[in-house]
């Protein structure tokens, strides 16, 4: 795919289907008055458009009495809708509201505009989050201004605000990559096995359509996070106030919108979708990092930044992780009962390939200190240990799940059945280890941030865990060596090919690691501090 052709600032030739009015302002819509919708879908205002069904009843207005709504500069809407139009040309029939309440007949449609929660109730969001603290629901010592924050906050708060955001963008670039398979009927393959496989192995089924429109609901919202970045980004005029002669917001924006695929922020945003099991461990893995992060920016001292997070962590981000974890373990149970041509084996591999780059969004396990307490309630470390128990608990679900289609038994029958093959290596109905999926070890396949690095330096170097050491782990996280030194890279990568999806290892994220790390030279010999 390519970037969007227009020039930067120049004005769609209709009006973007994503831009919404503030609704506590009753000014014109931007752009013409005549909008082409999608065959079938009712005729209604914009501001009615985008707010949910069910916010017309009572139990759901004590809710939206929480947030205000607000729209994006013109221009910013503009360029939004010329992404979209590249990246994701099939949003309208997403908000087709026939077509949404086939797929989610009591789900509100999405809201696409900028929603930020009302200082009176942002606290009851906050004091939920991991790590929260009174401070955290306090919202008195926040600045509300941009350039009120000295430099190096300021840097620091542009910083995590353009990795969020380019999250998003880069999240709809992977997502479609499955869901376009999946509408043209070119699916082959496993991806073609593992779909007729659930549907041989679920009496509910999983349709195609249903899979695909899943998928789409996801980019939706995750589009709509990126409004709420370029809200946080726009909406204070400060912020854009020139900085050391750059205008940052401008340039923040502008760099995002022209992000193709592979050059975003964050490792797992490069990586290729090319089954539906990236599709799903993505989901449920890397999502799960984004949760964290969302909670833990509801402490963000820059308080625009923290009144976005409620809407986005606990509306819409649940969505994206049950979605992923509901279609691993339908995977997972296809597999066991042979549905298909593929195995447990595979789940495992994509298990594997995920769980590193999903370790490495926490940034160094060393580092964190200085943001705890002004933009994040945790550590680096401290957050990235609570998200291991919690993905360890989701591999146990999908452990389960394996087990009650297997034996046809309870979810207390299956724990049991569990603990007996983990615990005392026993095969129960027909299950051993080797029927089940685990979690690697977070040492292996690690190129940023292991706190292992700390224990290195490069020659010369003053300091200790400076950037990429070479450790090669197992997934049981032993140190492969030979001759009491650790294997040489060519070894390691033979090893990486038993344990790795083969689409992987022919992925352009694969040709990245090993230019930039596994065989680049700079790195040279690291030596263990004394």
């Amino acid at each position: 795919m390519v970037g969007p052709t227009r020039r930067i600032g120049m004005a769609p030739t209709r009006p973007p289907t994503w831009a919404v009015l503030e609704t506590h302002r009753c000014t014109a819509a931007p752009g013409p008055r005549r909008v082409s919708w999608p065959r079938g879908t009712r005729r209604i205002g914009w501001q009615e458009r985008f707010i949910p069904l069910l916010a017309h009843r009572i139990d759901d207005m004590a809710l939206l009495d929480q947030f205000r709504i607000e729209a994006l500069p013109k221009k910013w809407q503009d360029e939004g809708h010329l992404w979209q139009e590249t990246y994701f040309p099939e949003m309208p029939t997403v908000l087709d509201t026939p077509n949404w309440k086939r797929f989610y007949p009591d789900t509100p449609l999405p809201r696409l505009s900028v929603i930020l929660a009302k200082p009176d109730g942002f606290a009851s969001f906050a004091s939920k989050v991991v790590g929260a603290s009174t401070e955290t629901t306090e919202l008195e010592n926040r600045l509300w201004k941009a350039d009120k924050m000295p430099d190096a906050q300021f840097m620091t708060a542009l910083k995590i605000i353009r990795a969020q955001a380019s999250t998003e963008l880069g999240s709809i670039q992977q997502h479609r990559m499955v869901y376009e398979q999946l509408d043209s009927g070119s699916l082959a393959g496993m991806d073609k096995e593992i779909v007729e496989g659930i549907h041989r192995t679920d009496a509910g089924g999983h349709r195609l359509d249903s899979i695909s429109f899943s998928k789409k609901r996801v980019c939706v919202e995750e589009l709509r996070h990126h409004m709420q970045m370029a809200g946080v980004l726009t909406l204070d005029e400060t912020f854009d106030k020139a900085r050391w002669g750059r205008h940052w917001a401008t340039e923040t924006l502008e760099e995002l919108f022209a992000m193709k695929p592979g050059e975003h922020v964050l490792d797992a945003f490069n990586i290729e979708f090319k089954s539906l099991l990236d599709s799903a461990t993505f989901l449920s893995f890397i999502d799960r990092v984004g949760k964290f992060q969302l909670e833990m920016q509801h402490h963000f001292l820059y308080a625009p930044m923290a009144v976005s997070m409620p809407w986005m962590r606990w509306i819409e981000e649940s969505y994206h992780l049950a979605a992923g974890e509901t279609l691993m373990k339908a995977i997972a149970v296809a597999a066991t009962l042979d549905g298909g041509n593929f195995g447990i084996e595979d789940l495992q591999k994509t298990l594997n390939m995920w769980y590193p780059r999903g370790l490495e969004m926490f940034g160094s396990e060393l580092g964190g200190g200085l943001v705890k307490g002004v933009f994040k309630t945790l550590t680096n470390g401290e957050a990235q240990k609570i998200y291991i128990e919690e993905v360890r608990g989701k591999v146990k679900d999908v452990n389960l799940a394996i087990i009650q289609a297997k034996a046809r038994c309870t979810r207390e029958e299956a724990e049991a059945a569990l603990r007996r093959i983990e615990e005392r290596g026993e095969t129960v109905h027909g299950l051993t280890k080797a029927n089940l999926v685990f979690l690697p070890d977070r040492r292996f396949f690690r190129i940023r941030g292991l706190a292992e690095y700390g224990d290195y330096r490069y020659p010369g170097a003053d300091a200790a865990g400076v950037g990429y050491v070479y450790l090669p782990h197992d997934v049981h996280g032993a140190m492969l060596s030979s001759d009491d030194r650790a294997v040489d890279p060519n070894d390691y990568v033979e090893y990486l090919r038993t344990v790795l999806p083969e689409r992987y290892m022919t992925s352009r994220h694969w040709d990245f690691v090993k230019d930039e790390f596994l065989f680049n030279t700079k790195w040279g010999e690291p030596e263990r501090v004394p």
